[in-house]
Formats: structure tokens, sequence, C-alpha cells
């Protein structure tokens, strides 16, 4: 639920109050997170925070400090509804009918909160509170100080949601040249190259193993992104990576790191990489873009992007990093990021199954690269990226991102294969023929993407529709573009 602040009274009372229930507790600690952009002060007042802090930002943590440029407060929050509730009517479900509405939604549980400063963003909420995870998140940005209260400071439980203070950290560090992105880089004398892909596309293993051969570093999930006389640069952020249990036990042997966690789901390790912070770099050049993808050939492969996959490659560097950043309606972030790596070069990179040829064959594409700008690397205005049965798509030109289910994304890709619309709808009643009104919501839908660019012509060829019935059930029948714009996602089709 989302709610607007009245003025800059109410906003300054809201702090006040938020200030206040931090003071409760004893100052426990003074550190500093060095971004290189930025020095973040943390004032530390729950003691179990300092060895999260100390085993995740290893490299950037400092005990001092000469000057600073924000500060971060942090705490334990025992009671994240109670201090909602306390700070007006419209927080407390007794009193406001929407508020609990909601909870009704939500099966009782306190529903997420987002306040927002018009005069700051329209957008991204100056305040947040999140009842069933126990996090309460607040700004002051006039002063330059942010707030994080979290009730669970459990190791394995507090990892879960993430690799520490990551938002905060994003709204810290960002201004018109830098932004933090979610994207793994690493290089061989200074040639810098920046990976783009979502989870589970072999980013995080060839980075890790990259390092472990002696690359330079910066890291393989979350990293800062700088531009600086019309050149890109990065920075780390964080001393752990993380691994699935099976490339865990495959580098076990040879990697030089400290168990933090399995994130008490055990579908990811995570571990601290102090050891390797020699190879560590600060304001490293980027100069190229890698897209990798796992395949099933015997041998790996390096070659420059079609506008295609060069698409596929942004659409997954920007996408996921605005939505774990709580970005996805920032178009003014989206158009930072595009801008940042729209011009530079962007390679595929073709995965074996075997990690150690992978890098062994990244190490000789590096020793003999060259800068040479390659040709015909435009991007289209609108690109569009399939991954996991589930279609993102970027408006260049507006910086809108937009997204489908995965019942919506299967009738998409049969007409992006040339599938003739007619075809789709005589199948869609056959199989169907018990759904009342899909026809019209599937003409709905091919005129949707007609308009906003996402398909040329609605013609196509005689070819077999292949309509995905677990995907239709699962997705209750539903066909879905979301379009992130203002501030939360608008249902195109109804």
């Amino acid at each position: 639920m989302q709610l607007n602040i009245k003025n800059k009274e109410q906003k300054e009372q809201f702090l006040q109050k938020i200030k206040e229930r931090v003071e409760q507790n004893s100052l426990c600690c003074q550190k500093y997170i060095d971004l290189g952009v930025k020095v973040v002060r943390v004032l530390c007042y729950a003691p179990e925070f300092l060895p999260l802090m100390q085993k995740q930002l290893t490299y950037t943590l400092k005990d001092y400090a000469d000057k600073y440029d924000s500060t971060l407060v942090i705490w334990k929050e025992t009671d994240v509804v109670s201090l909602a509730m306390s700070l007006g009517n419209e927080f407390d479900p007794k009193k406001n009918m929407r508020l609990r509405l909601d909870m009704l939604y939500s099966k009782g549980k306190y529903p997420q909160v987002e306040i927002l400063d018009e005069t700051y963003s329209s957008c991204v909420p100056i305040m947040y509170f999140n009842g069933e995870h126990g996090v309460v998140e607040a700004m002051d940005t006039d002063n330059q100080i942010y707030y994080y209260g979290v009730s669970n400071l459990e190791p394995e439980e507090f990892i879960k949601q993430g690799h520490i203070f990551v938002q905060q950290l994003n709204n810290i560090i960002k201004t018109p040249t830098v932004n933090l992105v979610h994207g793994a880089v690493v290089g061989m004398n200074n040639n810098g190259v920046l990976f783009c892909a979502r989870g589970q596309r072999g980013k995080s293993t060839l980075t890790v193993l990259s390092m472990m051969k002696g690359f330079e570093y910066v890291s393989d999930d979350y990293l800062i992104l700088e531009e600086k006389d019309e050149k890109l640069y990065s920075s780390p952020i964080y001393s752990i990576i993380t691994l699935s249990p099976k490339m865990y036990n495959e580098l076990y042997d040879e990697l030089k790191g400290k168990f933090v966690s399995n994130n008490a789901r055990k579908d990811k390790y995570v571990i601290n990489i102090a050891d390797y912070h020699n190879q560590f770099r600060v304001n490293y050049p980027i100069k190229l873009c890698i897209f990798p993808e796992i395949v099933t050939d015997k041998e790996p492969s390096i070659y420059a992007c079609s506008s295609a996959d060069k698409g596929r490659a942004i659409v997954q560097l920007i996408q996921s990093t605005v939505s774990q950043m709580r970005d996805l309606n920032n178009k003014q972030v989206i158009r930072k990021l595009l801008n940042m790596v729209k011009d530079l070069d962007f390679y595929k990179f073709n995965l074996c199954h075997d990690i150690q040829k992978n890098t062994a064959f990244l190490r000789d594409f590096l020793q003999n690269f060259s800068a040479k700008k390659l040709e015909n690397q435009k991007i289209d205005k609108i690109m569009v990226d399939i991954t996991f049965d589930l279609a993102n798509i970027l408006d260049a030109e507006t910086c809108t991102i937009y997204s489908m289910n995965k019942f919506s994304t299967n009738i998409y890709e049969n007409l992006l294969n040339g599938v003739k619309k007619e075809e789709i709808s005589a199948a869609l009643q056959s199989v169907f023929d018990k759904q009342a009104g899909l026809s019209e919501v599937f003409d709905k839908f091919v005129k949707t993407l007609f308009d906003k660019g996402f398909i040329i012509n609605t013609e196509g060829s005689w070819k077999e529709p292949k309509i995905n019935l677990d995907f239709a059930k699962e997705d209750k029948y539903r066909l879905s573009i979301l379009e992130y714009t203002g501030s939360k996602a608008q249902e195109l089709i109804k």
C-alpha cells in the first residue's frame, strides 16, 4: 500500500518518531563504508549487526574516515507494526479501511506500506514498513541520514533478505553519473568485463573461477558503476560471493574462502573472499560487456552480439538491477543505466559445461583483446528478453519496462515465431472453450502488443501453435502485461 506525505511538517514528524525509536537503544559502534564514490558513516545501535557487516563488507568497512557524505543508522526493531501505527491513524488497520482490506488480502499480515514524498520522487518511497519480514526503512534526504531497522538478525535468516544494506546503499550513492548495479566484473590488464546476465546463467561461477585463476576482480553480484570523462568505471562493495551447492562443492578444494551462510534456504552458499583482496580493483575501467549463456556445445565460444542479443543482455542487466533495487518505476535510473552501457561493445559468450575450459577461453580472449570498435552494434527501440519462460521488454525511447506472465509469454513467443493470430485464436478456443471471454482478451492482448511495437505485424504464416497448458493453468488463463510507470505497475490487459 502507498501513502503520500501531506507536507514537510508531517515528514519531519515521522522522521522524529523513528529517530526517537532508535535512540531508545544505546549506540554500540561507529563504522565507515568506503564506496569510492561516497563514504557512509554507520551508526550501529545493535551489536548483532557488527559481525554481519564485518563478514559481508570486509573490504569496504573501515574504523576511521577523514570525512563522510551520508549516515546510515541501523538498529534492531522488535515491533515494526507498532512503530508504523505510532505515526498516525492512517497506519492503523482499525482506523484505515484501505489498510484493513489489504490485511484481509494478505491473510491478516500487516502489509507492506510505502510512503512517498512527491517533492523527492513519485516512485521511490522515503519510508517503507514491512510487517511480515520485520523491516523498516526511512530516508532523511535533506540531511543525508538513512534509517534501517530489522527484527530478525540471526545470520542464517538475515541473509535470506540478500546482501546487507543493498537497497540503502543504492539510495545513498545514486547521482546522475553513479548507480549500484546487479552484475559482475572481472578483467585482465585493466580491460574490465561487465557480465550482463540474470541469476543461474553461469555468471557467478565464471566470475568466481576467474578470480581464483588470478584475474583482476570487482564483484560477482553487486557493484558500483560511475561515468567519468566519457568512460565507465566500476568499484566493489562486498567481500562475499554466492555459489550454488553444486558449484561450491566443485570449487571447494581450490577456493580460499570462509563459509558464511547457506542463507537458511540451502539454495546458495555465501563465502567471504577476503583472502582475494589483493585482486580487488577500485575505479576499474569497463572496456566491454559480455552476455554469458550456458549451451550444450563441447567447447566455449565468444563472438560479437547481434542487435537482438545485445538487447537481451541490456534488458537482463537493467531489469534485474531495478527490480532488486525497487526502481522498476524509476525512468531516470533506467535511462541512466541504458546510457551507461548502450555504446559499449557486447559479446556473446557461449559457456560449455566444463567451467575450467570457459575460464581458460576467457583468459585467451582478454589477452588478445583489442579495443577496436565493433560495427553494427546499435540498439533497437524495443529490446526483448525471454528467460525462464518470462518476457521482459524495455522501450529504449520511453525507458519503460514491461513484463508478462508465463501464459502471455507463451502466446507472445508464438507470434514472434510467425504463427498467425487466427491460428492462435482458434487453438485457444478449442483448448480453453470453457474460459469465458478469453477470445476477446486475446484480441486486446494482440492489439496491445501491436500498439506498443512489441510485434511488427500479426499476419504470420501457417504454423502449428504451441500452447503450453501448464502455463495457462498456472496463470489461471490470464493474459497479463504489466507496464512499470509512475509510482506502481499498471496492468494493460484486464
